[in-house]
C-alpha cells in the first residue's frame, strides 16, 4: 500500500471514530441537555415528559449558572462519653459538673463489632464508627402531637446538632418522620442529618438515627454546575426507570446542596447536588458536577 493510499485510510478511520463519538455523545446528552433546544422547546418537552411520568412541579426551578468547589469532610470522631453526657442533657435531663445525676444511668459500654451500646436510663444508644448512632426510646412517653416540638428542643439543647437545621417531615400510616440536615456555610449539607421516627399514640417514643461530618472547607478549583433543567432531566430518566409504582406524584423541593455515601475513610470530597425530593418523601441526588444518579 502506497503512502498516500495509508494516509487517506487513517483520515477515513479518524472521521468515522469522530462520528461515532458525536452520535454517543448525543444520545446520552442530547436528550437532556437544554442548550440543543430553545427555551421554549425546552419547557415543551420537559412538561411533555413529567406528564408522562405522571409528575408535576409545585415549585419554581432554581437558578442556574452556579460555580462551586468540592466540600471536604472527614469522620466526627467525639468521645462517646461526651456524647452520652450531652443527649442525656438534650433529653431533658441534669447534670451535674459534667456527671450524669442520675442514679438509673449506666456509665459502662458493652462493644461488639466496632458497635458500642449505651444504656442510660429508658434510652439506649448504639454508636458505631463507621455510620449513624441511633437512639431509641426518646420522648418516651409524650403525645403524639407534642413529639415534634420536642424533638425542636432536642436540636437545640444538643450543642453539637447547632449546625443542623430543621429540613422536613413526612407523616404515613399515623407515624411521623421529621427530618434535620446539617449546614455548612449556608450550603445543606444532606450527608449530615438527623432523623426522628415517631410512632403513633399507641408506641411510647421516637427512634433517633444521627449522622454527623466534620467540613474541612471547600477546594480550591470551582466548576459550573450544570442547569437545573438538564438534572430535571436526569431525574425524569432515573425515575421513569425506577421500580416504583409511578402514581401522580408531585416534585416538592428542587435545591443545591452536598451528598455523599457514608465512607470509612480519614476524608473524602462531597460534590454538589440537585436534590429534587417528593411530596412522599421519595429522594433524588442528581450530582451537580457529572449529572449521573448519586446512589
Amino acid at each position: 500500500m502506497d503512502l498516500s493510499r495509508a494516509k487517506m485510510v487513517l483520515i477515513i478511520t479518524f472521521l468515522i471514530l469522530n462520528l461515532f463519538l458525536l452520535y454517543q455523545i448525543v444520545m446520552d446528552e442530547g436528550m437532556y441537555n437544554p442548550v440543543l433546544f430553545g427555551p421554549r422547546e425546552e419547557v415543551s418537552r420537559l412538561e411533555k415528559a413529567m406528564q408522562e411520568a405522571n409528575l408535576s412541579l409545585d415549585i419554581p426551578l432554581p437558578r442556574g449558572g452556579m460555580s462551586v468547589a468540592y466540600l471536604v469532610v472527614m469522620p466526627w470522631q467525639p468521645v462517646e462519653e461526651d456524647v452520652v453526657a450531652m443527649l442525656w442533657q438534650g433529653l431533658g435531663n441534669d447534670t451535674e459538673n459534667g456527671i450524669f445525676s442520675s442514679n438509673d444511668l449506666l456509665a459502662n459500654a458493652e462493644s461488639e463489632n466496632n458497635i458500642s451500646r449505651w444504656r442510660f436510663g429508658p434510652y439506649e444508644l448504639f454508636l458505631s464508627k463507621e455510620g449513624p448512632f441511633q437512639l431509641h426510646n426518646a420522648f418516651k412517653g409524650l403525645d403524639p402531637e407534642k413529639k415534634e416540638s420536642a424533638a425542636a428542643e432536642f436540636m437545640n439543647r444538643v450543642s453539637f446538632l447547632q449546625d443542623f437545621v430543621y429540613d422536613y417531615k413526612v407523616a404515613k400510616h399515623g407515624k411521623t418522620a421529621i427530618y434535620y440536615h446539617q449546614e455548612f456555610e449556608a450550603f445543606p449539607l444532606y450527608a449530615g442529618y438527623v432523623e426522628f421516627d415517631c410512632g403513633g399514640e399507641h408506641e411510647p417514643g421516637c427512634e433517633v438515627y444521627l449522622y454527623r461530618l466534620e467540613p474541612l472547607g471547600f477546594g480550591e478549583q470551582k466548576r459550573e454546575v450544570i442547569p437545573p433543567s438538564t438534572a430535571l432531566w436526569r431525574f425524569l430518566d432515573a425515575y421513569t426507570e425506577s421500580e416504583y409504582s409511578h402514581d401522580p406524584m408531585v416534585i416538592v423541593e428542587f435545591s443545591l446542596g452536598y451528598y455523599s455515601e457514608e465512607y470509612d475513610a480519614e476524608r473524602w470530597e462531597i460534590p454538589p447536588v440537585w436534590r429534587i425530593r417528593l411530596l412522599n418523601g421519595e429522594i433524588f441526588y442528581i450530582n451537580a458536577f457529572t449529572g449521573y444518579l448519586e446512589n
